[in-house]
């Protein structure tokens, strides 16, 4: 019971810092003008084509034998120069994204054989089946930029 009141305090304290924090509220300067803009993220700056939508990397586990054998991860974007699908698909973009991590869950868990390079193919293929899905029709391109295999780290 006597640590239950620091323990509370620390909680409170967090909770309240960790906003001030992410909103850049902490000794910066107020002098800079409201045009700067923050440095686009790596995504954006992978090509300046209007046509390009970025996607946040995903991930998924890499299950097998129900032991955990290490992460997939991939970098993407889409390619649609459509400016109607592309607004359908930047007004779906939270059902797009589930669509996709779905995808990746799936080719981790089935498709993906551990000590083995991941497909490309295999993964643009059913990335592109959930892209098209959500959005209706074809047009949109799936653009993988990395796939990465993490291992596991091991306990020593």
């Amino acid at each position: 019971m006597r640590f239950a009141a620091p323990l509370l305090a620390i909680a409170l304290f967090v909770a309240l810092a960790a906003p001030a924090a992410a909103s850049g509220g902490g000794g910066g300067s107020s002098s800079s003008s409201p045009q700067e803009q923050a440095p686009a993220s790596i995504q954006e700056r992978l090509t300046s084509a209007e046509t390009y939508l970025p996607m946040p990397a995903f991930q998924a586990g890499v299950l097998q034998r129900n032991n955990n054998q290490g992460t997939i991860v991939v970098d993407m974007g889409l390619d649609i120069p459509d400016a109607a699908l592309r607004r359908r698909a930047q007004l779906n973009a939270p059902r797009i994204r589930d669509a996709l991590r779905t995808a990746l869950a799936n080719y981790s868990s089935v498709y993906y054989r551990v000590h083995t390079a991941p497909s490309p193919t295999e993964l643009t293929r059913q990335m592109q089946a959930a892209v098209d899905r959500v959005l209706g029709a074809p047009g949109a391109r799936v653009l993988l930029a990395n796939i990465i295999y993490q291992r596991p780290q091991q306990q020593r």
